[in-house]
């Protein structure tokens, strides 16, 4: 039975940033749907809906599963405010901002900031919003990198979002991996743990080797 994976990009980026991931998914075998949106000229609630709406017409297998980078994450956890319609499976998240975003607090109240984010990039930097934020209530695993910088950051980082705050309570699993935030997602390695969890709910099991930091699934890349 064919199972569908969605894919949501981040802020600022589109569904090209998605493209490399979602072939090797389709080459594992998965369908596999582009979610996009613009932050600048929806609201998040907006955004949400959509969603929602996608994953209940628009996508045919039975059963299904996100995948998400930075805000993308954010986008699905506003979702289980109301809900997704049955079938969803698991949800892997890529660099997701799950406490407040070190730049988005930073930049929050420059202009450009506001016109270029929107809604979606006030509430990243809003901690009653993340109060509020629903946790995903199926298996969730998150991918985390580190490969950042020391500008504007006190510890590890990816360079938009601090390692620590990729963490969430109810979490199956967690891996880091020396990426950085902007292209995390088009890693062969991040490609290869998300496929392995979408099929076992964990990202290394076994006798299977993903090193904390430097991840290789050296036999699952094929």
């Amino acid at each position: 039975m064919t199972e569908a994976v969605v894919l949501l990009h981040g802020m600022g980026r589109s569904w090209v940033s998605m493209a490399p991931l979602a072939w090797r998914l389709k080459r594992a075998g998965y369908e596999t749907h582009f979610f996009g949106y613009n932050p600048r000229k929806e609201s998040l609630d907006d955004v949400t809906t959509r969603l929602q709406t996608v994953a209940s017409e628009k996508v045919g297998a039975s059963s299904y599963h996100f995948v998400g980078h930075s805000l993308g994450n954010i986008v699905v956890r506003n979702g289980f405010r109301t809900g997704y319609r049955e079938g969803l499976g698991r949800i892997v998240m890529l660099s997701p901002p799950n406490g407040p975003a070190a730049l988005a607090s930073s930049w929050r109240d420059w202009r450009l900031y506001q016109w270029v984010t929107g809604d979606s990039g006030q509430k990243l930097a809003d901690v009653s919003f993340y109060e509020s934020l629903p946790v995903p209530t199926v298996e969730f695993g998150v991918i985390a990198g580190d490969k950042g910088h020391r500008v504007g950051f006190d510890e590890a980082n990816d360079g938009v979002v601090r390692v620590e705050n990729t963490k969430l309570e109810g979490m199956r699993d967690w891996v880091l991996v020396h990426h950085t935030h902007t292209f995390i997602m088009m890693a062969a390695d991040t490609s290869a743990l998300c496929r392995r969890f979408l099929e076992t709910g964990v990202f290394q099991h076994g006798d299977t080797q993903a090193r904390r930091g430097h991840g290789q699934l050296e036999g699952f890349l094929r």
